[in-house]
């Protein structure tokens, strides 16, 4: 997925294996009450072509969170989307998707070290992706990234609906759960995002510890992070890592080894 901001549009292409039909419905979601208030609305109502095939969305540009995101108002956002019962015709959401395209991402790195860690760690999360016993309606691909303000209002608001879809809550909270977990979110801001998650009616599907549920998404989302960061590095393995990479790709080798 590539974006480019052209003024205040963000123009955003598409990977080819996405359907036509899965990203209109999702655009059509993102668009229709209940969900709509949750979403910077899109520019287009429907995909556009680009001369290559690939499918195109735009969308405005947002103010992104910056040096202090609101993680309690990301928490409350996720849940409020939760909330949200699940439009007819939606796909499973775009996480496995994601993982499948890291997967092969990652096979084409230089063979070697930790890389040969992330090719197992990639196919081992993919077999155990878990079946959503009660599935509701995820963002798909929530991150820092994907939450903004439209400059100039106070709201924070939701971005990319291409990625919508049915799936396990847990999702959701898969990307702070895994930095938290990886040492590279401080604890006082995964708990806002929690409180925030819980306080607007948010619930995981364990009686128990919640982290039985976040445990995969959390794993997930510290591997898509760390495949993406390497990838981007340049020729490994002559590329010294910056400390974030570094501490992604230590958390993949507790990982592979079954503990963080």
């Amino acid at each position: 997925m590539a974006h480019v901001v052209v003024d205040d549009v963000v123009v955003t292409k598409h990977p080819a294996s996405l359907r036509t039909a899965d990203l209109a419905v999702r655009l059509t979601a993102a668009t229709t009450d209940p969900i709509r208030p949750l979403y910077a609305a899109p520019l287009a109502a429907t995909p556009l072509a680009a001369p290559d095939g690939h499918l195109i969305t735009l969308e405005p540009r947002l103010e992104p969170p910056g040096e202090r995101p609101p993680w309690r108002e990301i928490g409350s956002l996720i849940a409020r989307l939760q909330a949200c019962p699940v439009p007819a015709g939606l796909p499973e959401h775009a996480g496995r998707a994601l993982l499948t395209d890291a997967v092969a991402r990652a096979d084409r790195l230089h063979a070697g070290g930790p890389t040969d860690i992330l090719r197992e760690l990639g196919r081992t999360l993919l077999r155990t992706w878990p079946t959503a016993s009660d599935p509701v309606l995820v963002h798909g691909a929530l991150t820092l990234a994907t939450v903004g303000r439209v400059p100039g209002t106070p709201s924070w608001l939701l971005s990319d609906p291409s990625t919508l879809g049915f799936g396990g809550p847990a999702w959701d909270l898969g990307a702070p759960a895994g930095m938290w977990a990886a040492g590279l979110l401080d604890t006082a801001s995964w708990e806002a995002c929690v409180d925030g998650y819980a306080e607007a009616g948010g619930s995981l599907p364990d009686a128990g510890d919640p982290w039985d549920a976040l445990d995969h998404p959390a794993r997930c989302w510290v591997y898509l992070t760390a495949v993406r960061q390497v990838a981007a590095s340049g020729d490994y393995p002559d590329t010294e890592f910056s400390p974030q990479t570094q501490a992604l790709l230590d958390a993949c080798v507790r990982m592979n080894g079954r503990s963080w």
